[in-house]
C-alpha cells in the first residue's frame, strides 16, 4: 500500500487540518485519494468530526464508516472513550479497515489518534499502528515557543522504533507571531543536518490551503 501516515506531536495539534489540505493538494494534482481515521473520540457533532472532515476532502470516496469505523463520544483516550458506552476498541478491526482501502485507492491518508504514543486500543499505540502499516510519517505539531523540543524529542523516539518520518508541519495557529514559523524551521533544520535522513520541515499559516515550501506528497509516499 502507498500512502501516508499523520502523527502529531501531542493531541489538538492540528493533525485532521493538515491530513485534509494534504488531500486537497492531491486529489488537484488528479490522485485517487482514500482517508482512514481507524478510531475517533470527542466529536461533538456529525460534522465536526475528524472522520467526515476528510471523508469531505476526499471527495466522499468511500462511506463515512470506510474512513473512521470505530467513533465515541467522550473527549477521551478511545479505549477509554469507548468503556463509557460499554463497547471496546477493535485492534483487528483497526488494522482491516486500513487494508480495506488498498483495492479502493492510488494513496491512502491515515491519521492517528493523537500524540506518537497515545493509545488507541487497550494493546495499541500509534506508534504500533504505524509499524505495522510501515508508511512514512509525517509529523505535525503547533507552531508555537517550545515546539523544536516536542519535535526533536518525538522524531528521536519515532526513529528509534524504526520509523521513517518524511517531512515535519508546523501547524500555525491564530495569533502567533508571523516570523515564529521561519525561526522553528531554521532551528530545526540546523539539528536535522546533522542526519543524512532528515526530513521536510514546511508549515502551514491558519486557514491557509497551501503549504511553505510547495510540498510533492505522492513522491514522499513512495
Amino acid at each position: 500500500m502507498i500512502g501516508l501516515t499523520i502523527l502529531g506531536t501531542d493531541t489538538e495539534v492540528g493533525k485532521t487540518y493538515v491530513a485534509c489540505r494534504i488531500i486537497e493538494s492531491l486529489v488537484r494534482d488528479g490522485v485517487s485519494v482514500g482517508a482512514y481515521k481507524p478510531v475517533a473520540s470527542g466529536a461533538s457533532t456529525f460534522d465536526q468530526s475528524d472522520g467526515y472532515q476528510l471523508w469531505q476532502a476526499t471527495g466522499k470516496r468511500g462511506t463515512l464508516l470506510d474512513v473512521c469505523p470505530q467513533s465515541f463520544l467522550a473527549p477521551l483516550a478511545p479505549p477509554v472513550a469507548a468503556e463509557l458506552e460499554g463497547k471496546l476498541v477493535s485492534d483487528q478491526l483497526i488494522l482491516s479497515g486500513a487494508k480495506a482501502w488498498s483495492e479502493k485507492c492510488e494513496l491512502l491518508i491515515l491519521e492517528g489518534a493523537g500524540g506518537l504514543m497515545s493509545p488507541i486500543s487497550w494493546s495499541m499505540t500509534n506508534a504500533d499502528l504505524a509499524i505495522k502499516m510501515q508508511l512514512p510519517v509525517i509529523l505535525v505539531s503547533q507552531n508555537r515557543l517550545g515546539v523544536v523540543n516536542q519535535i526533536l524529542t518525538t522524531l528521536t523516539a519515532a526513529q528509534s522504533l524504526g520509523l521513517t518520518v518524511a517531512c515535519v508541519v508546523l501547524n500555525t495557529p491564530q495569533g502567533i507571531e508571523p516570523g515564529l514559523a521561519e525561526t522553528n524551521k531554521r532551528l530545526l533544520r540546523s539539528f536535522f543536518g546533522r542526519s543524512t535522513n532528515s526530513p521536510l520541515v514546511v508549515h502551514l499559516d491558519r486557514n491557509a490551503c497551501h503549504f511553505q515550501p510547495k510540498v510533492a506528497w505522492q513522491e514522499l509516499a513512495k
